[in-house]
């Protein structure tokens, strides 16, 4: 056997410094797991951070709302699963303000859904209600009931659309070749269907009225809205709006658990739903709340890349009074002054507040919501249109993925790692005026 052999000229001393050069800026960490396993990332000088993380986080501004959405590992499985909206609707009485964020997990199909669907529904709705009710009788729990309604119905369209394509009692009486052709023969349709089914999305809603007298917040899930009020004093004062659905929620755990017969141990586990779902309400995952012979018959033979086949029977074993994923939304109605208080709020999606704990950072809720406000109101008036921290809802994410800690932030932003080390993150920052 003959061999070609090829020589190469050693590196010269310049090449090597240069090799040497491109590589001085690139350390490794093993993120604190311990153990052998390193993962690269790259120092990026302090004058490069903010520029980097306003283009990675998507980082926007409009008259009323400043607003990031991030998600650093660039993976496909793992793109952000986070959407918002920023909406002005003109309607009798003036212009109405809405935000909102809707946190999406196990997929995009439902957030996407409910991103597209969701503002139109409370805008047809709340027209509705201001052609019939004059604006002196206008009573906040009216529009309370228009939020609370518009979460619910478009819920129930995404059950409906899995009824009305196999209903019940069809499926128990077919059999497996039935099912099948049924399937195949509306596969598009089906396709639909069950990724929304299985698949969700949290929602955290912000609506105003025209003058600013009045705010909803609606929460279905683990997002948190934080009220900011400044005095006369200059002091600003933080309060969070919601309570948070999720097991880690004494309050929702023990209601999942009274919702069921005592011998359902398995409904709150892991502090999870079954063990499965971290929030315990949310849009979507249908499978949680329809019997479970759509999940053995339906949803796990016939849906590509799903669970795996051990862990839908575990799940499935324990579904058996559904629901257990809730879609009643909490509201709350908030007065505002703005002659007498200078106002902001905040919106974030669960994966702020993880970011901090992932950063050793160990606050509570109010001392978190505190941070924010102070964070915020100490810029709201200090930047320029120039400055790119001009964005507040950039200053607090900035503060989350590492503050003043150049090595921390440029390791969140560029760290070499095929799986997410962080939560999606999504922030707004709504200012009253």
């Amino acid at each position: 056997m003959v061999y070609n052999i090829v020589n190469l000229q050693a590196a010269t001393s310049t090449e090597n410094l240069r090799a040497l050069e491109e590589v001085k800026d690139f350390c490794t960490t093993d993120l604190g797991r311990g153990g052998k396993e390193r993962w690269t990332y790259h120092m990026l000088p302090e004058a490069a951070l903010d520029t980097e993380l306003h283009r990675m986080s998507n980082a926007t501004s409009s008259t009323f709302v400043d607003s990031v959405t991030f998600q650093p590992c660039a993976a496909y499985a793992d793109l952000n699963q986070d959407r918002y909206s920023i909406e002005e609707w003109e309607l009798p009485g003036g212009v109405w303000q809405f935000t909102a964020i809707y946190d999406g997990h196990c997929g995009h199909d439902t957030v996407n859904y409910v991103h597209k669907r969701l503002p139109s529904i409370v805008r047809t709705s709340l027209q509705v209600l201001l052609q019939s009710v004059p604006t002196t009788s206008l009573k906040p729990e009216f529009v309370s009931e228009v939020l609370c309604t518009a979460v619910r119905h478009l819920d129930q369209s995404i059950r409906s659309d899995l009824l009305d394509f196999l209903p019940h009692d069809r499926l128990t009486q077919m059999s497996d070749a039935q099912l099948n052709q049924h399937i195949l023969h509306r596969y598009s349709e089906w396709n639909t269907i069950s990724t929304r089914c299985t698949q969700g999305s949290t929602v955290l809603l912000a609506l105003s009225d025209p003058l600013k007298k009045n705010v909803w917040i609606l929460n279905l899930g683990d997002s948190i809205a934080v009220l900011g009020s400044r005095s006369f004093s200059g002091k600003w004062t933080a309060t969070i709006i919601n309570s948070v659905h999720n097991c880690h929620n004494r309050s929702e755990s023990q209601r999942i658990r009274r919702e069921h017969p005592e011998s359902e141990q398995a409904c709150v586990y892991d502090n999870r739903v079954l063990g499965y779902l971290a929030p315990t309400r949310a849009l979507g995952d249908t499978w949680l709340k329809v019997p479970s012979v759509y999940t053995r018959r339906a949803f796990a033979p016939h849906l590509q890349d799903w669970l795996p086949p051990h862990q839908v029977a575990q799940y499935a074993s324990r579904i058996l009074t559904p629901p257990y994923i809730s879609d009643l939304p909490e509201v709350y109605h908030h007065s505002l002054d703005v002659s007498q208080h200078e106002l902001l709020l905040i919106l974030s999606s669960d994966g702020l507040q993880d970011l901090y704990d992932n950063n050793d950072i160990q606050l509570s809720d109010q001392e978190m919501a505190d941070r924010w406000v102070g964070l915020v109101g100490r810029h709201i008036h200090s930047a320029t249109d120039m400055d790119l921290q001009s964005n507040l809802a950039l200053r607090l994410l900035r503060d989350a993925v590492g503050g003043d800690n150049t090595e921390l932030v440029s390791r969140n932003l560029t760290l070499e790692m095929e799986d997410k080390w962080m939560d999606d993150i999504t922030i707004l920052v709504q200012r009253f005026r």
